[in-house]
């Protein structure tokens, strides 16, 4: 005991004892809190939100200048239009079944300039995510739906090219529609695709959203621990040092 003593003695300087014990084991208790606390925090960052699982098919967002969207639809088109719109919609499509997207943009670009339609626009926006241009493709499929709310295809194009830009919600919501207007098996392997990504981010937010529940918890059960401590400690000194004069004042005799 004495040897124990002597140790804490020079460790601590002189002094009372028991005070200093006292002192040692609250530091000691401070800092295995903090090392504690420490642990925690390097837990939580360990514990950040999963990344999402990749997606090799994901499109680089093009920035391309809008392309060009004719004249406004309504006005009078001559035969000699409806025939050279009727030739560039066949030079188009033949180009599309060739695999030359380039020139199908250029040619349903000239329809637009003598007749746009939304058909029109749903077709070279396809052919805008086929050179893999999807912002170019919503443009189009925009301008076609602002004409034909229903049109099937724009809406399953323009869900595409948001697939491809990672916007899995906005695609589910199209490809939905469009499949409910007119259903196309091409689409629905897509779908299928784009509903698992969207059930894989819910599910992800919801597991978050549980951690930051749970880390905020603990965070409060802390500092409702260090509120106690501080009040057991203050309790404590006050004890020790502002007792009062145990028994009060004695009288004076004689007097």
């Amino acid at each position: 005991h004495d040897s124990a003593h002597d140790s804490h003695e020079h460790k601590h300087g002189s002094g009372c004892c028991a005070h200093e014990h006292e002192s040692h084991d609250h530091g000691h208790d401070s800092h295995s809190h903090g090392h504690g606390h420490d642990k925690e925090q390097h837990g939580s960052e360990d514990e950040e939100e999963e990344p999402e699982e990749e997606d090799p098919e994901l499109m680089a967002p093009d920035s391309d200048p809008p392309a060009e969207v004719g004249v406004a639809a309504g006005g009078e088109v001559s035969d000699a239009d409806m025939d050279k719109a009727g030739e560039m919609k066949m030079a188009a499509a033949e180009a599309a079944s060739g695999g030359d997207y380039a020139k199908a943009v250029e040619c349903y670009t000239s329809v637009l300039k003598l007749m746009p339609s939304p058909l029109v626009f749903a077709k070279r926006g396809d052919c805008f995510l086929k050179l893999k241009k999807p912002n170019a493709a919503i443009r189009d499929c925009d301008k076609a739906l602002e004409s034909n709310p229903d049109s099937a295809k724009a809406l399953k194009v323009r869900g595409m090219a948001k697939r491809y830009l990672g916007d899995y919600e906005a695609a589910q919501k199209d490809l939905a529609l469009a499949q409910r207007i007119d259903y196309d098996d091409a689409v629905d392997g897509i779908q299928r695709f784009v509903i698992k990504r969207c059930a894989d981010r819910q599910a992800r937010a919801v597991k978050q959203k549980a951690k930051e529940a749970e880390r905020a918890a603990k965070a409060a059960a802390r500092r409702r621990e260090e509120a106690r401590r501080e009040y057991e400690k203050q309790k404590e000194e006050e004890a020790a040092g502002g007792g009062g004069m145990p028994g009060g004042m004695p009288g004076m005799p004689g007097m």
